[in-house]
C-alpha cells in the first residue's frame, strides 16, 4: 500500500488488514490480492465479466427483496451499485484480484460482493461499512461462488462470442468482395508447395471463406448453450440455502436484467463438475484461429518476394519492414494472426486440462478458463476486423503473374496422359522440363497435339472448370481411342487373323499355358477385332499347337508386323524359351526373312520397351499382356 494513502481496517478471524479508504473492496479481496500477486493483470482488466457477475447480484438482490429474505431499501442500493458497476462507473482498481486466483472464483465473488456492499452502504450512511448491507448476508444472499461464477462466465462468453460474430461476419463480408473482384483470374494451385494444376482466384480463396463461414456457424451453436445456468444450485446443485420462491423467481430477475433468455440449466450438478461446454467454446475458438492462420500463412506465401517469392499477389503495406533493408515490405498483418492463432492454441490446452482436472462435485479451475477463454475470444474479435480491413481488404492480384504461371506449369501434364497415356503424359512433362518449354508447347513440338487444340485443351481457365474439362477430355479420349482401333483396323483382315494364329502359336509352343498367356490370348482378339467370343478362344486354345500356314501370302509390310509381334509375346516374360526359339525361327522360315531383318524386329521390341521404362517406373506399369493394343500401335507406327 502507498503510505500517502487514507486507509481504513478491516478485520477478519486471521486478524486485521489496512485498505484504502478511497476504494470499495474489503478485507477477502485484499487476502486474495496478496496470495496470488502474479500476473499483473486482475479481474478489473475483464470488465464485462465483473458486469456479469453484477447482473447476477442485482438479479439476486431483486429476487430476494420479492421473496423478504432483504429489506427493499437494501436491494435497491444493492442494485444502484451494480448498476454503477455494469455502466463501468466503479474503476478498475477495486478489483485487484490477480486473474490467476484459486478455491473456484472465491476472490472474484467476494471482491464483487465487497465492493457492492460498501458502495450501497455509502448510498444508503454516506460512508464505506457493512452496518446496513453486507457483502455476504445481503449481496451474496442465496447464492454460492459456485453458481454465481458459473453463471457470469456463461453471461460473459455469451456477449463476448456475439462481438466475435461481428466481426467475423465482417471478414465473410470483405473475403466475398474479394472473391467476386477476381473470381475469373486463373492461377496455379500447388500441393506439398509444388506446381499443381490451374484454379481461380475465386476456387481458392472460397476455402478461406467456406472455414469463416464455418467458424460462424459453430460459435452460433455454442451461443445458445451459455443460455443454461445454474443460478440457485448454490454449491454443489443441491440448492442449499436458498428460500422458498427464490429458484422461480431468479431466473425471471436475471432476463430482466441482462435482457437474454437466460434458461435454468436442466442438472445443476451437471453443470457445476463438468466443464465441456468451455471445452467446446475453446475448440471453436481454435478451430477458428487455425483456419485464420492457414490462411494467413498462405497470403504471406503468395505474396512472397518483390522480385524472386511467388508474386501471385500484392499486400497493402502497413509499415515499414526492416530496420536495415529501405524498402523492405513485410506481411504484417498476416504474421500478426498467425500470433493471434498460436496464443489461442495455447489457452485451448489450458482449458482441457482444467476441464479434465475437474475433481469430484466441483470445477475449482473456473478462474483459468475464464481467463483463457476470454483472452482468446478477445484475442479474435479485435484481431479479426484489423486483418479483414488492413490486409484482405487491400489484396491486389497480379493477373499477368498469376496467368504466366499457370500456363507454364508443368502439372499440367495428367490432361495429356488422362488422353494419351501415362507414357507419353511423361515424355512429354520431360520434354519440357529439358528444354525449357510450357506444356503446350511441348505437346506441339512434339506432335501429340496441333497448336489448334492445345489451345483449347490445355487453357489453364477451361481446365479449373470440371464439367467443362471432363467433357473437352471424354471427347478426346474417344477420339485418341477411335483413332487407335482405325489404325489397328487398316491393317489388312487376313494379317490380323494371321498375328492372332502366331500368337497363339507362341503361347503354346511350351504345351503349358499359364494364366498371363492365357489373357494375352483373349487381350489379343479384341486389340485385333476378330470378335471371337471367349468360348471360340477356349476352344481355340484347347486344340493345341497347329500348323502356321499361308504366311506366304501376306505382304513383307506386313510381315514385319507379324514377327515383330510374335516375338514380343515370346520375350514378355524377359528371356524366350528354346521352344519359342524354335517356333520364332520356324516363323521367320516361313515368312521368307532374313536373319538380320529378324534381329532387327527383336531389336524394335526392345526398344519399344526400353523407351515405355525410360517414362514410367516399373512399379506403375500395366500387366505386359494389357500392353498388346500399345504395342502394337506402336510396331505399325514403326513400320509406317
Amino acid at each position: 500500500m502507498e503510505k500517502n494513502l487514507l486507509m481504513r481496517y478491516e478485520t477478519d478471524s486471521l486478524g486485521t488488514l489496512p485498505l484504502p479508504e478511497e476504494l470499495y473492496y474489503g478485507i477477502n479481496t485484499e487476502r486474495g490480492r496478496q496470495n496470488c500477486e502474479v500476473s499483473n493483470t486482475t479481474i478489473g482488466d475483464f470488465h464485462r465479466y465483473l458486469a456479469c457477475v453484477a447482473m447476477v447480484k442485482k438479479a439476486a438482490a431483486l429476487t430476494n427483496a420479492e421473496i423478504g429474505t432483504i429489506t427493499k431499501p437494501v436491494a435497491e442500493a444493492i442494485c444502484k451499485a451494480a448498476d454503477e458497476l455494469i455502466a463501468g462507473k466503479i474503476d478498475k482498481s477495486n478489483f485487484p484480484v490477480d486473474v490467476y486466483n484459486a478455491g473456484g472464483g472465491v476472490s472474484v465473488n467476494m471482491n464483487v460482493n465487497e465492493v457492492l456492499a460498501n458502495r450501497a452502504n455509502e448510498m444508503i450512511v454516506g460512508h464505506k461499512g457493512y452496518e446496513i448491507v453486507h457483502p455476504n448476508n445481503h449481496v451474496n444472499s442465496g447464492q454460492s461462488t459456485s453458481d454465481v461464477i458459473a453463471t457470469a462466465l456463461n453471461l460473459t462468453l455469451y456477449f463476448e462470442i456475439l462481438e466475435l460474430l461481428d466481426s467475423l461476419k465482417l471478414l465473410e463480408q470483405i473475403l466475398t468482395g474479394k472473391i467476386d473482384e477476381y473470381k475469373d483470374v486463373v492461377k496455379l494451385a500447388r500441393t506439398c508447395i509444388q506446381d499443381a494444376v490451374p484454379i481461380t482466384f475465386a476456387q481458392e480463396f472460397s476455402a478461406y471463406l467456406a472455414g469463416v463461414q464455418r467458424g460462424i456457424t459453430r460459435l452460433e451453436q455454442v451461443l445458445d448453450a451459455c443460455l443454461d445456468v445454474p443460478m440457485g444450485a448454490t454449491v454443489v446443485g443441491t440448492g442449499l440455502g436458498i428460500n422458498i420462491g427464490y429458484a422461480d423467481l431468479i431466473y425471471h430477475h436475471l432476463r430482466e436484467v441482462t435482457g437474454l433468455q437466460v434458461r435454468k440449466h436442466p442438472n445443476f450438478f451437471d453443470c457445476l463438475q463438468n466443464g465441456d461446454i468451455f471445452q467446446h467454446i475453446s475448440t471453436s475458438f481454435k478451430a477458428l484461429a487455425t483456419g485464420l492462420s492457414k490462411m494467413a500463412r498462405d497470403l504471406r506465401i503468395l505474396s512472397s518476394g518483390n522480385r524472386t517469392g511467388m508474386l501471385e499477389m500484392i499486400l497493402p503495406a502497413v509499415q515499414a519492414g526492416s530496420s536495415f533493408m529501405p524498402g523492405k515490405i513485410n506481411p504484417t498483418m498476416p504474421e500478426f494472426i498467425n500470433q493471434i492463432a498460436y496464443q489461442v492454441c495455447g489457452n485451448d490446452v489450458t482449458v482441457t486440462m482444467a476441464v479434465e482436472g475437474a475433481e469430484l462435485d466441483m470445477n475449482v479451475w473456473t478462474s483459468i478458463i475464464a481467463k483463457n477463454l476470454f483472452e482468446s475470444c478477445q484475442l479474435l474479435k479485435k484481431g479479426i476486423p484489423l486483418f479483414a480491413e488492413k490486409c484482405i481488404k487491400g489484396i491486389v492480384v497480379r493477373k499477368d503473374v498469376c496467368q504466366h504461371q499457370a500456363e507454364n506449369t508443368l502439372a499440367l501434364s495428367p490432361v495429356i496422359a488422362a488422353i494419351y497415356g501415362y507414357e507419353t503424359g511423361s515424355k512429354v512433362v520431360k520434354y519440357a522440363y529439358k528444354n525449357n518449354l510450357s506444356i503446350k508447347q511441348a505437346v506441339i513440338e512434339l506432335k501429340v497435339m496441333t497448336e489448334a487444340l492445345a489451345e483449347e485443351l490445355l487453357d489453364p481457365l477451361m481446365l479449373t472448370d470440371a464439367s467443362r474439362s471432363a467433357a473437352i477430355t471424354q471427347r478426346m479420349e474417344k477420339v485418341q481411342k477411335e483413332a487407335i482401333k482405325s489404325k489397328i483396323a487398316s491393317i489388312q483382315p487376313l494379317t490380323r487373323q494371321k498375328i492372332f494364329e502366331v500368337i497363339g502359336s507362341v503361347v503354346l509352343a511350351d504345351s503349358v499355358i499359364a494364366k498371363e498367356e492365357e489373357l494375352i490370348v483373349h487381350v489379343a482378339s479384341d486389340a485385333l477385332q476378330l470378335q471371337l467370343s471367349k468360348d471360340e478362344i477356349s476352344n481355340i486354345l484347347s486344340r493345341g499347337s497347329v500348323e502356321l500356314e499361308g504366311l506366304d501370302t501376306i505382304n513383307p509390310k506386313d510381315r514385319d508386323l507379324l514377327y515383330l509381334c510374335a516375338s514380343w509375346v515370346a520375350s514378355a516374360d524377359g528371356s524366350v524359351a528354346g521352344s519359342e526359339e524354335k517356333l520364332l525361327d520356324n516363323l521367320r522360315t516361313l515368312l521368307n526373312m532374313e536373319q538380320a531383318k529378324a534381329e532387327q524386329l527383336r531389336n524394335q521390341v526392345k526398344t519399344i520397351r526400353e523407351e515405355r521404362s525410360e517414362f514410367i517406373p516399373k512399379s506403375e506399369e500395366l500387366p505386359w499382356w494389357d500392353e498388346f493394343e500399345r504395342i502394337l500401335v506402336k510396331a505399325i507406327e514403326v513400320e509406317a
